[in-house]
């Protein structure tokens, strides 16, 4: 991998056999990409890097403002969480299973940690490597929330779904299929449940009307009046769930 430094920040260069021209990727939390060919000399690409240079640093300042408002999260001790609009502490413990996982109370996130691993250290140790482990607990959580909404939801509007799936597509929260079949983003569990339910209510309007007619929005008001409030935080706050990322 090549590398080289501008205006005191990290440039990933990425060559291609039979590419000629050079372009930049911005990206969150990750370093400046500069795509180009084989043989372009590095003056070349500072040169082109200088001439975006306004660009560049715009963009990152912003970039620098949403990792502020959305960390990065890591498995230590006091970190804090978010779960269905409420910051939830991490606590460790320890467990005499045989692996480690995670559940959680009112207040808090438990890492429980087995009894075999455990040490004096254990509460101030960073378990990060266990990513997927925490993605399986809000997965698993979610699944059981999103369920039990829908169902009581789908009674009250008298709107059944033939089928309901979770997933997690990038920038999507929810959909519905001409065949009735709901998919729902699990990493709503993050959001307050009035926002979780909106999304609901807004898939169940689809069973009846497959478009975003007057009629559609007519419906999706009259099962929950302040649906627009809970379009702006899930708008404004997209990257709330990044930390979940693989």
């Amino acid at each position: 991998m090549e590398w080289m430094d501008f205006e005191n920040n990290q440039v990933q260069i990425q060559r291609k056999m039979r590419r000629k021209s050079l372009s930049i990727y911005l990206s969150p939390q990750k370093p400046i990409i500069v795509r180009t060919g084989l043989m372009t000399p590095k003056k070349i690409i500072y040169e082109f890097l200088l001439s975006k240079k306004d660009w560049i640093l715009k963009n990152l300042e912003k970039f620098k403002e949403l990792d502020e408002k959305f960390p990065q999260r890591r498995l230590l001790e006091k970190e804090i969480f978010p779960f269905l609009g409420k910051n939830l502490h991490l606590k460790v413990s320890i467990t005499p299973n045989k692996k480690l996982f995670i559940s959680r109370t009112d207040a808090n996130i438990l890492l429980h940690v087995p009894m075999n691993e455990w040490s004096a250290l254990s509460r101030a140790q960073d378990y990060s490597e266990h990513h997927e482990v925490l993605r399986q607990f809000y997965k698993r959580e979610s699944i059981t929330h999103l369920t039990e909404r829908v169902h009581v939801l789908s009674k009250e509007m008298n709107l059944i779904p033939s089928k309901l799936s979770f997933r997690e597509p990038k920038g999507r929260w929810g959909s519905c299929s001409s065949k009735g079949s709901i998919n729902l983003n699990w990493r709503l569990i993050l959001f307050k449940p009035e926002v979780v339910d909106y999304v609901i209510i807004h898939e169940l309007c689809h069973l009846q009307h497959l478009n975003h007619s007057n009629a559609f929005w007519s419906l999706v008001e009259k099962h929950c009046p302040n649906y627009q409030t809970s379009e702006h935080e899930l708008k404004h706050n997209q990257m709330l769930t990044q930390f979940l990322d693989r």
